[in-house]
């Protein structure tokens, strides 16, 4: 590694800081255990990649483990909570995490590559809050309604919950997307299975202890391992009652033909292709801000990234102009570092990965309009030069696959139907941006574009528990609000009779 020494020594010694394990266990029953398999594997620092820890290589008899000890906690000290002490114990968890933030965003840091000031300021920010939010939630989870009847009759409806949840997230946004699976599946009172990347572990891991310290044994389970191992044995699981995964397409495919051998419901969020339109009344200084946002956020490693930008004809030239002034000023360096914009990939296979969507739409004729340098000491790592094409084609590789990284096409259109056309011409239907100073304008276009979450004079917010998800081959179900409670519980109808019952006559 090529980091200055004196860099790399801090680097260094946030991470032996922050890092309290050599080796970790799965999480059953309240217990860290070893695989049945005996072996580990390492997980690396993005930047550095050296080791940081090891952990368990996870098999289905582990996975097998995992449920016994959820159906028990379900169907004993955790299924037996009422929903005020699974309120309660959901913000006692929040506490803990909000106390933990510093440390949690630095192991994603050096996990992900994400600068720490991201990771920090947004990633543990929305964990607290998720978790705040589904405690909140969790007091009526089980309330249901009284449809209109007829005076012998009393109909009501009450929200049950599934039982175990197997719950398998992505790399990108660890310890995120815990307090999204976790914070509804626990509220609506299931107990849970979690595998989390390969790729990334360590704050998943850390945040399960503090679960585990605070609700019943078995209640939280958590099993490590190969998506190719442990995913498939938690989506074909029969003692798993619901699946809830985040990740690619291909992942999100194999876990519904696994689920279906039971026919148990998944949730799926999964990739994007998201388009990002700047119309020519759009204030050129905010849509060039959102526009950084939304490509350069955890260095675009992100579903949401917006890596189709439709400039208006008319404004294509002084937008251009004003981006690759800020994309200048941006710093791309150690994550660890508080002035850091824009860090690593994930590891090596993902820089490789991405750098070969670069090199394929230089060969296809792409033009690049703006490269970011990435330093020189830098060159041993992960780094992906950010890179601002032109000349692109609608039906170019890189305009139709996600690239997962600092990779920006730019397009030019004439007319609110062009825009629309074009952007939503894409298997996907995640995310998408919208410019303008026209209400006329917000209002159609964001109604005729197909995504699950539209955002207008602004992008990536997500703040607030507004429901998230995807259209097409996006994925199913929503999160982030109270829509993702319903996906983790059912509805049970029951009616009394008070006269006459039903006969044949």
């Amino acid at each position: 590694m090529s980091l200055p020494d004196d860099v790399l020594e801090k680097h260094r010694s946030i991470a032996a800081d922050v890092i309290p394990e050599d080796e970790y266990g799965h999480l059953v029953g309240g217990e860290w255990v070893e695989s049945s398999s005996g072996e580990t594997q390492a997980t690396t620092d993005a930047t550095t990649g050296e080791a940081l820890a090891r952990f368990q290589s996870g098999t289905p008899e582990d996975v097998d483990r995992a449920v016994e000890a959820a159906q028990d906690a379900y169907d004993g000290s955790w299924g037996e909570k009422t929903p005020q002490q699974r309120a309660q114990l959901l913000h006692e968890i929040a506490d803990e995490l909000e106390a933990q933030k510093t440390r949690i965003a630095r192991l994603d840091s050096l996990e992900v590559g994400k600068p720490n000031k991201h990771s920090l300021f947004v990633d543990t920010t929305i964990v607290v809050d998720q978790f705040r939010h589904f405690a909140s939630l969790a007091r009526t989870a089980d309330e249901g309604r009284v449809p209109p009847s007829g005076d012998d009759k009393l109909i009501h409806t009450r929200q049950e919950p599934y039982g175990v949840i197997g719950c398998i997230s992505a790399w990108n946004f660890p310890a995120m997307f815990v307090a999204w699976k976790l914070g509804p599946a626990l509220a609506a009172g299931n107990s849970v299975v979690y595998k989390p990347s390969s790729r990334a572990v360590l704050s998943t891991l850390e945040i399960a202890k503090i679960v585990d310290r605070i609700l019943p044994p078995g209640a939280l389970n958590v099993v490590t391992g190969a998506g190719s191992v442990v995913g498939d044995a938690i989506t074909g699981h029969e003692g798993i009652s619901k699946v809830s995964l985040t990740g690619g397409t291909g992942a999100g495919q194999a876990a519904m033909r696994n689920a279906a051998e039971h026919i148990h419901p998944v949730s799926l969020e999964l990739g994007g292709k998201s388009p990002n339109i700047v119309f020519s009344d759009a204030d050129l200084d905010e849509a060039v801000e959102g526009t950084l946002v939304s490509i350069f956020f955890n260095q675009g490693q992100q579903c949401t990234a917006g890596s189709r930008l439709f400039l208006h004809e008319d404004v294509r030239e002084a937008f251009m102009e004003r981006f690759a002034a800020r994309v200048e000023e941006l710093t791309v360096g150690d994550p660890l570092s508080p002035l850091t914009d824009i860090g690593p990939m994930v590891d090596a296979d993902h820089r490789d990965d991405v750098q070969a969507y670069v090199d394929g739409a230089r060969e296809s004729g792409a033009t690049a309009l703006l490269e970011k340098a990435v330093p020189d000491e830098l060159a041993d790592a992960p780094f992906v030069t950010p890179t601002v094409f032109g000349d692109v084609a609608d039906d170019d590789t890189i305009s139709c696959e996600e690239v997962f990284g600092p990779v920006l096409s730019t397009f030019e259109f004439s007319t609110q139907e062009e825009a629309v056309e074009r952007a939503n011409d894409t298997e996907y239907g995640l995310a998408a941006g919208v410019w303008t100073s026209d209400l006329n304008t917000a209002h159609e276009v964001s109604r005729d574009l197909e995504a699950g979450m539209v955002w207008v004079n602004t992008y990536n917010d997500m703040f607030e528990p507004a429901p998230y998800g995807g259209y097409k081959q996006s994925g199913i179900g929503r999160e982030l609000a109270v829509e993702a409670m319903a996906a983790y519980q059912q509805t049970k109808t029951v009616k009394m009779s008070f006269g006459d019952i039903p006969n044949l006559g």
